[in-house]
C-alpha cells in the first residue's frame, strides 16, 4: 500500500513539468472593439506584418528565440556529447517546417488578437498617428524590421544569458513545488483518489 501511495504521489506531481497558468486565467466578457479603431490597428498589423512576408517572419522570429533558449538551456556535460548535441542541433534546424503548420493555421487570428489589443491599449487618435508614421517610409520600415533585431547577435547574446538564469529558476522552481506536492498528497491520500479517480496522473 505505501509503495502504491508513493508511486501515485510521484505520478501527480510530475504532472507539474507541464506548463501551468493558462488556465488560471479567468474569462472576460467578450471585447467588442470600436470598428473605426479596428480598421486603423489592422492597417498597422499591415504594416507591421506584410501579407507576403508575415509567415516567414513569424517563423524567424520562433525560430530565434528557440535557438537563444536553447542555446541558454542546454547546459551541463549532457549537452557537451555530440550524438546528443547533433540530436538538438537537428531539431532546432527543423524547427521551422516543423511549425509551419501552426503558423499557417493560427497566424490570422494572432494578427487580428493583436489589432484587438492595440485598440485596448490606444485611443483613435493615438492609432491614427502610429498609422500616419507606419505609412512613411520610416515607419515602414520600422514596422516591418523590428522583428528581426532577435537576430542581432547582442540581442541573442543577451536573451542567451537571460534563458540561462530561467533555466536554472525553472529547475530549482519546478523541484520545489513538486515536493510540496508530494507532501501534501502523502498528508492527503483523499485528494490523491479523487485526482487517480480523475485519470490524473494515469499518463493516458
Amino acid at each position: 500500500m505505501a509503495k502504491t501511495l508513493t508511486q501515485g504521489v510521484l505520478a501527480f506531481a510530475g504532472a507539474l513539468a507541464l506548463p501551468i497558468g493558462a488556465s488560471a486565467h479567468a474569462q472576460e466578457a467578450v471585447y467588442q472593439p470600436p470598428q473605426d479603431e479596428l480598421v486603423e490597428a489592422m492597417a498597422i498589423m499591415e504594416v507591421m506584418f506584410p501579407a507576403e512576408t508575415r509567415e516567414e517572419t513569424m517563423l524567424s522570429v520562433a525560430t530565434s528565440m528557440g535557438g537563444q533558449a536553447a542555446d541558454g538551456m542546454m547546459q551541463g556535460p549532457i549537452f557537451e556529447e555530440p550524438g546528443i548535441k547533433a540530436i538538438v542541433e537537428k531539431f532546432l534546424s527543423d524547427l521551422p517546417e516543423t511549425m509551419r503548420p501552426a503558423i499557417s493555421k493560427h497566424l490570422p487570428g494572432m494578427i487580428e488578437a493583436t489589432a484587438v489589443a492595440y485598440t485596448r491599449e490606444f485611443t483613435l487618435e493615438e492609432l491614427q498617428d502610429i498609422r500616419a508614421f507606419a505609412d512613411t517610409p520610416s515607419g515602414t520600415r520600422y514596422f516591418s524590421s523590428v522583428q528581426n533585431l532577435l537576430n542581432d547577435p547582442v540581442v541573442a547574446e543577451a536573451n542567451t544569458a537571460f534563458f540561462q538564469d530561467v533555466s536554472v529558476i525553472s529547475q530549482q522552481q519546478s523541484q520545489a513545488v513538486q515536493q510540496e506536492v508530494i507532501e501534501y498528497l502523502q498528508a492527503n491520500p483523499d485528494v490523491m483518489q479523487r485526482l487517480q479517480d480523475a485519470g490524473v496522473g494515469s499518463g493516458s
